[in-house]
């Protein structure tokens, strides 16, 4: 659960849900019987699996913003989740006089745990088509040429598994430099964000090939996972498209 306050902080938040019936149905160790609607307190996420420290790995820190994460655990077994609700009471101590507040509230999800064991798949076979150059003319002397890149990318990923897709590029140019790896300290720069296979890449401005040196843009896909994790750059798809300028 992400959320932030606005106002009053003499306020705390707890998540509860509540279990329908689907035969017998056990929260943790206590069996619930036909109890159709019956509210529980699901408790916070102490230490995870090592194979979930990845994801949960910012549970009870203040991200940007003034927003806070919240993680919780609850074991179910041959039960329905049938309403998540959000719970708000004073802080022990606080004053009883009556006080606004705002809760804005982010983002709730429900992740099977078992569900984030299972690896993520790679980003495969990245292409780069319907490519087009534009020259660009350059405002200063002695500043290089500029060109605009156009260009579709395509990738295979199984959609059900992502959010959606950041793109990112880098840039080279020079006759050593062009192929290159770029630098464990250097950023790629973000283009945008797809929400398929396939992203449109319009008036990227790239510095233009000199003669008998080569140039290079290298194109990353980062997906983003349903529950929200950060993939590692070294498993993000990546494709390079080299130019050179004309004879």
């Amino acid at each position: 659960m992400v959320y932030k306050f606005e106002g009053s902080m003499d306020v705390q938040v707890a998540l509860e849900l509540t279990t329908g019936e689907a035969g017998s149905c056990h929260v943790g160790s206590v069996s619930v019987l036909n109890e159709t609607g019956s509210r529980h307190s699901p408790r916070p996420l102490q230490v995870p699996p090592t194979k979930l420290a990845r994801w949960v790995g910012r549970c009870g820190q203040q991200l940007s913003g003034g927003w806070i994460q919240r993680c919780y655990e609850v074991s179910l077994h041959g039960c329905l989740l049938q309403d998540l609700l959000v719970s708000f009471s004073r802080l022990p101590g606080s004053s009883r006089e009556e006080k606004s507040f705002v809760c804005r509230l982010g983002e709730i999800q429900v992740v099977d745990a078992n569900s984030l064991l299972a690896p993520l798949p790679r980003v495969q076979n990245v292409t780069i088509s319907q490519i087009r150059w534009v020259p660009l003319i350059s405002g200063s002397e002695g500043l290089p040429a500029r060109l605009l890149l156009s260009c579709t990318l395509h990738w295979s990923f199984p959609l059900l598994q992502a959010r959606c897709f950041r793109i990112h590029c880098w840039e080279r140019t020079g006759s050593s430099s062009a192929t290159e790896e770029p630098s464990g300290t250097e950023k790629p720069v973000f283009l945008g964000l797809a929400f398929a296979n396939l992203y449109r890449v319009v008036d990227l401005a790239v510095e233009a090939a000199r003669f008998g040196q080569d140039g290079r843009v290298e194109f990353l896909v980062e997906p983003v996972p349903r529950e929200g994790f950060l993939v590692p750059q070294a498993e993000w798809g990546r494709a390079a498209l080299l130019y050179s300028a004309p004879q």
